[in-house]
């Protein structure tokens, strides 16, 4: 166990995809072994060899025609970290196997679906001086406990054409889970339950009565890929309409909340079903009053976010899809979020912008602790009122801050209210 280290490694990776997974994977070997087999055989996930078949029948194939550099790139990882490929495909694909026990037909398999909660709160602050993304990152404290978290700095080579650099952070042995690139892009991620993320895949993935079945009854076109690799796919790109293009029309097929911004002065937020979406814009803020106001490019504005749906057109839309997030801090961490984000909008002077000692600040808070938007290690439980032994500990693994105008981004490990070290990793901005 190394949780006393106070930052998670930070790797910087060059060459072709390969090589570069190649030096995350012979880095980190040790750790992407743990990783792997924790989730191999975790009580979260489908049993392995479920799991395995839609790697490998679904995942793969989707994952070479949908990012064929992301898949050298894991391939790289494979082979450094002497792992099979699929486990490293599983690592990726954790959060969209976690998310089986929303399926109906996995309904009389489970006593109690409240493994699957989320608690990350995500935010976007644009000021007069820079536009910022921050995520509180809540999962198991295995990660944690572990020290099996990456802050992976990617340079790529001329001949791709991609950012020549993306900066993620992630678990060892990922792509990343949120991050920004050298082009002003940035992106964060929230997980979503709902009733209509899928699992009914066919048994013969080249059953193509069956596939055409699912694509009329779901609107879901197999195959598919696990969430991060969308994620991916947008810090992969130049332009920002071209990220928003990748990221709503990603072949998935479960839910999850993406936040995406760039460094021009705009921010989105995306609240993705398996074969549709909700957006939500920023909120736009009188300095001085703090009232909303009408979208101005002389007025500060905000987005916020946590694990359930929010947008306005969600509920005409519950006659079909339903919110499944059990509960819990959730219900109001993106509300506590927002009320930072508001007064630091109306007390910081014009001109001077908001900084990240203030975001710092707000995303530590410990409102309803342990259960705060800075979470401590707890089991998310009452203890009188549980029967297991040795119940899941989950708390905010991880805190991640993108200056998307200057090319800055700030890591602490663990909850960032007890945080003693951040981690400043500065990229060079192309320039145009």
């Amino acid at each position: 166990m190394t949780a006393e280290a106070e930052l998670y490694p930070h790797v910087i990776v060059t060459g072709t995809p390969f090589e570069r997974g190649l030096k995350h994977g012979s880095t980190l070997k040790e750790k992407i072994q743990k990783l792997g087999k924790h989730y191999k055989t975790s009580d979260t996930l489908p049993p392995w060899d479920w799991c395995e078949n839609i790697i490998e029948s679904y995942y793969i194939p989707a994952l070479q025609k949908y990012d064929p550099f992301a898949f050298e790139e894991l391939k790289g990882i494979a082979e450094g970290a002497e792992t099979p490929l699929d486990i490293i495909i599983l690592i990726n694909a954790r959060y969209d196997l976690t998310k089986y026990k929303n399926n109906s037909e996995c309904a009389d398999q489970i006593a109690d679906n409240s493994k699957t909660a989320d608690e990350c709160s995500t935010g976007a602050i644009i000021d007069e001086r820079a536009v910022k993304l921050v995520q509180n990152w809540d999962l198991d404290s295995f990660v944690y406990d572990h020290d099996l978290c990456v802050v992976l700095e990617t340079h790529t080579t001329p001949k791709e054409g991609l950012p020549k650099v993306i900066l993620t952070l992630g678990e060892v042995g990922q792509l990343g889970r949120s991050g920004m690139n050298s082009e002003g892009l940035g992106l964060c991620a929230n997980g979503l339950n709902s009733n209509v993320d899928f699992f009914n895949f066919p048994r013969d993935p080249k059953d193509e009565a069956a596939a055409k079945k699912i694509e009329k009854e779901y609107g879901i076109k197999l195959p598919v890929i696990p969430a991060s690799f969308a994620r991916r796919k947008f810090l992969s790109c130049h332009s920002f309409a071209n990220g928003l293009h990748y990221i709503v029309q990603s072949p998935r097929h479960v839910s999850g909340n993406i936040l995406v911004a760039t460094a021009e002065g705009l921010a989105l937020d995306f609240e993705l079903i398996p074969n549709s979406y909700f957006l939500i814009e920023p909120t736009y803020v009188d300095e001085k009053t703090g009232a909303e106001v009408l979208p101005s490019f002389k007025r500060r504005a905000f987005i916020t976010h946590s694990n359930h749906f929010v947008s306005p057109r969600y509920t005409p839309a519950a006659n079909y899809m339903r919110c499944k997030n059990p509960g819990g801090s959730s219900l109001f961490s993106n509300h506590i979020l927002a009320r930072h984000f508001v007064d630091l909008i109306t007390s910081k002077p014009m001109g001077k912008g908001i900084s990240f000692d203030d975001i710092k600040k707000s995303v530590s808070d410990r409102t309803c602790a342990p259960n705060s938007v800075s979470e401590s290690k707890n089991p998310r439980g009452e203890a009188q009122f549980s029967n297991e032994k040795d119940p899941e500990m989950v708390m905010t693994v991880a805190t991640a801050i993108y200056d998307l105008t200057n090319g800055t981004a700030m890591f602490c490990k663990g909850p960032p209210h007890s945080a003693k070290q951040w981690l400043t990793v500065n990229i060079d901005m192309e320039k145009h």
